[in-house]
């Protein structure tokens, strides 16, 4: 499959072989951060059919702002500010993800899309799950420490480093894990001989880590424009930001996948 661009976006996916680790909501904030504040032009297809979390927030951050004549002006302001509307997010399933995401390319080239983030499956089979990953240009895999899910996240790590190797077809440059929902508070040795372990299996392992805590929960109905964290139509509050280790983060991946801000004019 050929991409049909003349510049062809960067792959980005968000995969794991376990629920609950955060995978979701990370994809989520970046979006919007990397897309309202970076200044790089997105597009979003959430192929997690079981769950939809990131279609369904959008869908439901539409009902908010519909119900609210105060939010709709608040919107109002901020898109005028921004001088852009906000980014796609279209719905697929896994085996036309890739389909789905050329042709809105194809079809909307003045949107000058850089980088299409893809929301996996949270719980697909290793088939569908790898069939996927080998699209990819960079994979972004949340881990926990927690035992039992390390083994089969490194044992899916290891898998989509070796489809970059062994298949002409893949277009996988690497796949890297981050340590996310790390408690402070906890002295983790767990943490420690993994982060050991997967430098010595040659997998990558980004050095920021995402801490705990309630803010990432932080909806636009509940919370507002002002105090928003996880939300599709504005980048996470700077304010609520700080010590959750999601600007490193940002900045390493930028870096990682060669997404310099230096390099678009939004900024």
């Amino acid at each position: 499959m050929e991409i049909t661009t003349s510049t062809a976006p960067i792959f980005l996916g968000f995969a794991s072989q376990k629920g609950g680790v955060g995978k979701s909501t990370l994809a989520e904030i970046i979006s919007s951060i990397l897309y309202y504040e970076k200044g790089i032009n997105l597009l979003v297809v959430d192929c997690d059919m079981t769950q939809d979390s990131f279609y369904k927030l959008r869908e439901r951050e539409k009902a908010t702002i519909a119900d609210n004549p105060e939010l709709v002006r608040q919107m109002r302001t901020y898109f005028k500010a921004q001088g852009r509307v906000a980014y796609r997010v279209l719905k697929s399933s896994p085996e036309n993800a890739i389909a789905t995401a050329e042709e809105h390319i194809k079809e909307n080239p003045q949107e000058g899309i850089e980088l299409v983030i893809f929301d996996f499956p949270g719980h697909a089979g290793t088939e569908e799950l790898l069939e996927l990953s080998q699209w990819m240009d960079y994979i972004l895999s949340p881990i926990e420490a927690d035992v039992q899910s390390m083994v089969s996240c490194l044992a899916y790590a290891k898998v989509v480093c070796d489809l970059g190797v062994s298949m002409q077809s893949s277009r996988i440059k690497d796949i890297m894990l981050l340590w996310n929902k790390v408690d402070r508070r906890v002295r983790n040795t767990i943490i420690e001989y993994y982060s050991n372990y997967i430098a010595e299996q040659g997998i990558t392992l980004l050095s920021s880590r995402v801490y705990a805590t309630h803010r990432f929960t932080h909806e636009l109905a509940a919370y507002g424009v002002r105090n928003v964290f996880r939300s599709t139509y504005i980048a996470p509050a700077k304010a609520l930001r700080e010590g959750t280790g999601i600007d490193e983060l940002v900045a390493e991946l930028m870096k990682h996948i060669h997404l310099t801000p230096e390099s678009h004019a939004h900024d």
